[in-house]
Order: C-alpha cells, then structure tokens, then sequence
C-alpha cells in the first residue's frame, strides 16, 4: 500500500539517482523486479547487488519515507538475481491499485524520456527542466512534457444485456467493450459515441462518466463510460471489430484479465446486479 511507503508525488529532484536509493526496477521489456527478500514491488534499499552494470535510465517518482524514490531501467539483471519478474499487466491485475499506479507512473515516464532525448525543433540534446516535470532545449528553450494518450471505454446497456465485442488482436475467445482514441477536436463524449458507431454500427444515448485508469502500454489513460442504447443494428466493422453482441451478465463470454478498466467496469455492474 501507498500508505505503508509514505509515498508523496514529487516532480522534481535536484538529486541524480544513487545506488542505495529506494527504487522501481524495470528490465527492457518493461518487466518488474521483485524484490529477492520482500516480493514487493519496492526495492527500499536500491538497486546495489541487483544489476551487473549501470542502469540504462531513471526517472524520479516523488518520495518515500523523506527519500527520493526512482523508477530505474536496466538491460541486464543481476544473474544471481533471486527477485521474480512480473509483467506491468501482471502488477494491474494482482497488487494492490495504489501499487499498480506507481507501476504504471515509472512505465510512462521511462518511456517518455527514451522516446524524448532531442529537441524536434532544432535536433539539440534536451535537459532536466527544474522545478517540473518535463525537458527543455537549451538551444531554443522549446519545452517537452510527457505526453498522455486519452482513450474511452464503455459499457452499452440495452435492457438486461451489455453489448461486448471481439477485436482481432484479442488473444482466444476474449470479448471486451468497445474502446477506441480521442480525436483532435472531440469531446470525450463525443468520442464514445463516434467509436460505438464505427465499430458496431449503433447510436448511443445517456453517455455518463465511470471512471479513469492510467494504461501505460504505451502511453494512455483509459476514460471508462456507460451509455444506453439508442437505434441500429449490430454491424461489426470487420477491420477492428470480428465480433460483437448482446450478453446478459448471467451468461458472459471469456471477459478480460483483472485489473483492466474493461474487466472492472463489468464487475461492478456484476456487482450492482447483486445487490
């Protein structure tokens, strides 16, 4: 828990990451290390004994305990290593959601800082920007944030069914709700009913907030909303979307892994169903 860290959200150390800081530790893949003696994410006495060389990058987290916490990349581990790896949707699905948002917060700003090394106006190597979090040209003082992707989900309801569908990049039998980008220029509203009706060819009404997730894979934040059917036909769009339909909570397809918003958003209604 958070709470047990003493995590606070910071945007800016002065301090360049040591050895013995308390840290995150990412390998290439964006996998977890475990912590050998603890299990948990944190690695409170840094990332000294665990790497066989320097770490690749580190981004700073805020603080624990009134120390400068990191998240740190590395191409190699230890090969004494005792510490298990763990995928990010492995930690989304299984740890605690306080955990899982750090998990995330180090994923997207490592990311961030290996994709935003040079100025796009003038090719300069970028600097820290002191007092925030971002980087800034020393040349033309351009200014570089790291950048978040929005994206909708939503739950259709049309009397006692949801409307659940299959992309083609899902793994197996997998059917989830209908999800897409948020275009230049749109509402988010606006985007959920625009993607419900290129995907599966229906009109939506009733469109109201769920809730948010941070979805680090590369760069989003999934903004989860439900919505009542409106007029149409089921019509799947073919490229994205195989297969859709109408499912009653009584009798649902193999849904998401725990710890998407997806998975989450039919939980609760599974939950509210039971009350």
């Amino acid at each position: 828990m958070l709470e047990t860290w003493q995590f606070r959200v910071g945007v800016y150390s002065k301090y360049a990451c040591k050895p013995e800081d308390p840290c995150l530790l990412y390998n290439s893949e964006g996998e977890l290390l475990l912590n050998p003696q603890s299990g948990e994410l944190l690695h409170a006495c840094g990332y000294q004994g665990l790497l066989s060389s320097r770490p690749q990058d580190s981004a700073f987290l805020g603080t624990w305990g009134g120390r400068p916490l990191y998240a740190v990349s590395s191409q190699e581990l230890e090969p004494s290593a005792s510490g298990r790896l763990v995928s990010l949707r492995e930690v989304l699905a299984f740890h605690e959601p306080e955990q899982g948002c750090l998990a995330c917060m180090g994923k997207q700003l490592l990311h961030w800082r290996q994709q935003t090394r040079y100025c796009s106006a003038c090719a300069s190597p970028l600097q820290e920007k002191q007092g925030e979090r971002a980087r800034i040209c020393p040349a033309c003082q351009e200014l570089y944030y790291p950048r978040i992707n929005p994206a909708v989900i939503v739950s259709v309801a049309k009397g006692n069914r949801i409307l659940l569908a299959h992309n083609r990049n899902f793994p197996g039998n997998t059917f989830s709700l209908v999800a897409g980008y948020v275009e230049v220029g749109e509402s988010l509203e606006q985007a959920v009913a625009r993607e419900v009706l290129e995907e599966v060819g229906l009109h939506i009404k009733n469109i109201r907030y769920w809730g948010s997730q941070p979805w680090p894979f590369p760069s989003s934040l999934m903004l989860g909303f439900q919505a009542d059917y409106e007029s149409g036909q089921l019509n799947p769009d073919g490229e994205e979307i195989d297969q859709a339909g109408w499912f009653t909570l009584d009798e649902l397809p193999n849904l998401p892994r725990p710890g998407s918003i997806a998975r989450k958003i039919i939980d609760s209604l599974l939950a509210e169903k039971k009350q």
